[in-house]
């Protein structure tokens, strides 16, 4: 992108996330270049569905922005996105070039017919909202719309339309250079000219500009993804604003895991700042209770202003506000914030206190809760962890599936936080499947005696799981009895990891049934007509534990016969549907290999275990 010189008093918006609050012009022009969409989007820039071009506004729809940045061909969902833009990369920029590009583009990415985003697939549109342009004249606006994806199949048209008022009725379309903006499978990038003559002209109420779609997407197949950047409004005549205004905050707008160790927030501005009078609030909007900072203990320098002693817990949602009397540029205060939307953050989940024993089934897995797991995406988004509905033994487990769609991903599904020195010998076992072998991903399980809701910040090191590295079966595999014996004294957590790069296709990669047992996994195990039966580790003690997870509610007799064929134990077990465990006292027999037959009137078989 070329950098922009804003002519006299001009401002750079640098990507404040308060759509909702009119940008204030002063001097000659405004540029808005995107690059700042990291932090939310640009304070006077809304985004809209289920909106009428002959109408006015449509549905607010802040919550189908996402800042994080996600490539071109990764850009399948619908939504306003974070994407690099097209005037500095070609189509055959990876996804780690546009990863690294800091020249950013607003996106738009329209679907199909969904109830309660767009019910068709041209009703969505992006604006810009002034808060008047009183003494101001001749408004004159350019901005780059580009076709970013080249797989797309359908198209349509753009138009450029203006309202005016704080909620407008209606919209008025106006002509564009060129005339026709047509967003196709063409890798485009197109300068728009929009030239407003006087309807713009000294208005002392609100005034909005918003780009979107004149009709519904035409052809079939994937739908255009949509770029919006450069986006330069000059006028004639000097807009004096002495309000210092908002440019930046951090946490940003609507930042989730902010981390509970974060002591202080800032604010930056467009002018330097002194200190004035109030106070400002740190809403704890989840416990309804907030903490109350004077303005004058804050602290300045230049444009930038801390506030210290913030204290945050963990799991909760915050909403920043302050008097329009704290912040002040010469004798001019600020706007101030009233409201929980301009400023919000959440923070990190709490993490939960260590669990001695892990059986996780995923069984009725609901997304985003993946049993006692939690999933977190280093680098990708559009795909991560998630229920799938091809379990090992049931209906249920999780899988990872980085889509044909060439996209880098690195994602992690995180065991609890596991204590486990009460054990003599666990034994971490799970269940894999690999679907889809054209696929070339990295599989790996890390360990962690630090991990505290920052993966990137935890220190891991490699478990190895023989053969895991390696899967290469469409169909279920065990992988038993890998030694914790390392970790056992200090509390832990552990990770599946998966990664692939934009230069392969990926597969996908299935776990279920993850336990952490006290000895290991019997190797031995079997499948009835209506059931399977495992040994969960050695019979310790004297206590044979076994796991049963069974197709109907069924009784079992369960028979255990030493090597020689004499019977030391007989009895029967009730099971229900779905998994079942049962511990099973043994008289005192001496150490060593032992066989358990169980069945029932359809089916039957045995299982050798080992008693220490």
């Amino acid at each position: 992108m070329k950098k922009i010189i804003l002519a006299l008093l001009a401002i750079t918006s640098l990507g404040i996330a308060n759509a909702q609050t009119p940008f204030i012009l002063s001097g000659t022009s405004y540029a808005q270049n995107f690059d700042g969409l990291a932090g939310g989007l640009p304070q006077g820039w809304r985004v809209d569905s289920i909106v009428n071009k002959n109408a006015g506004l449509g549905n607010n729809a802040i919550t189908r922005f996402s800042a994080t940045a996600v490539s071109w061909a990764g850009s399948t969902s619908r939504g306003f996105k974070n994407l690099a833009s097209g005037t500095t990369l070609t189509s055959a920029a990876t996804t780690t070039d546009q990863n690294a590009s800091t020249d950013r583009a607003l996106g738009i990415r329209q679907v199909a017919s969904t109830s309660g985003w767009d019910k068709k697939d041209s009703l969505v549109s992006v604006s810009f909202n002034v808060a008047n342009t009183t003494g101001l004249a001749n408004f004159n606006l350019q901005f780059n719309i580009m076709s970013l994806h080249t797989s797309a199949k359908r198209y349509n048209n753009w138009i450029v339309q203006y309202g005016i008022g704080a909620t407008p009725t209606s919209f008025t379309t106006v002509s564009t250079t060129p005339t026709t903006l047509t967003i196709d499978s063409n890798f485009t990038n197109t300068a728009v000219s929009v030239n407003f003559g006087t309807a713009l002209d000294n208005q002392n109420q609100p005034v909005w500009i918003r780009i979107m779609p004149s009709d519904t997407t035409m052809g079939s197949g994937i739908r255009p993804l949509i770029g919006i950047d450069n986006y330069n409004l000059s006028w004639t005549g000097l807009a004096v604003n002495n309000a210092p205004q908002l440019t930046a905050l951090n946490p940003s707008n609507n930042a989730i895991n902010v981390p509970v160790t974060t002591t202080s927030l800032t604010a930056t501005f467009d002018k330097n700042i002194t200190i004035g009078t109030g106070n400002v609030t740190v809403y704890n909007l989840t416990d309804v209770t907030s903490q109350v900072i004077a303005a004058g203990a804050c602290n300045v320098s230049g444009m930038t202003v801390t506030i210290p002693g913030v204290n945050l817990l963990a799991g909760k949602t915050y909403a920043v506000q302050y008097d329009s009397t704290c912040f002040k540029w010469t004798t001019y205060n600020g706007f101030g914030i009233y409201n929980n939307s301009t400023w919000t953050f959440s923070t990190v989940p709490p993490i939960a206190p260590p669990v001695n024993s892990l059986n996780e089934t995923f069984t009725g897995c609901l997304a985003p809760a993946l049993g006692s797991f939690t999933q977190t995406s280093e680098l990708g988004g559009a795909q991560t962890w998630r229920c799938s509905t091809f379990g090992h033994n049931d209906a249920n487990a999780v899988s990872m599936n980085g889509g044909i769609t060439l996209a880098d991903n690195t994602d992690w599904l995180i065991s609890p936080t596991m204590n486990v020195s009460a054990m003599t010998n666990p034994m971490l076992s799970f269940w894999a499947k690999r679907r889809f072998n054209n696929g070339v991903t990295t599989k790996e399980v890390y360990i962690s005696s630090n991990y505290s809701g920052d993966v990137t910040t935890a220190t891991w090191s490699p478990l190895t799981v023989t053969g895991f590295a390696a899967i290469d079966t469409t169909g279920w595999k065990a992988f038993n009895n890998t030694s914790l014996m390392s970790y056992k004294a200090n509390n832990f957590t552990f990770a599946f990891k998966y990664t692939a790069t934009a230069a392969n296709p990926s597969d996908e990669l299935t776990i279920d049934d993850v336990t952490i047992t006290d000895g290991p996994v019997s190797t031995s195990s079997v499948q009835l007509e209506n059931m399977n039966v495992a040994v969960l580790g050695t019979a310790n003690d004297g206590v044979l534990t076994i796991a049963i997870d069974s197709k109907s509610t069924s009784n079992y007799a369960v028979r255990i016969m030493d090597v020689l064929g004499n019977t030391i134990y007989n009895g029967a077990i009730q099971a229900s549907i779905g998994k079942n465990k049962y511990s099973i006292q043994l008289p005192a027999v001496s150490n060593g290999v032992y066989i358990m037959t169980i069945g029932n009137a359809t089916s039957r078989g045995s299982v050798k275990f080992s008693k220490q």
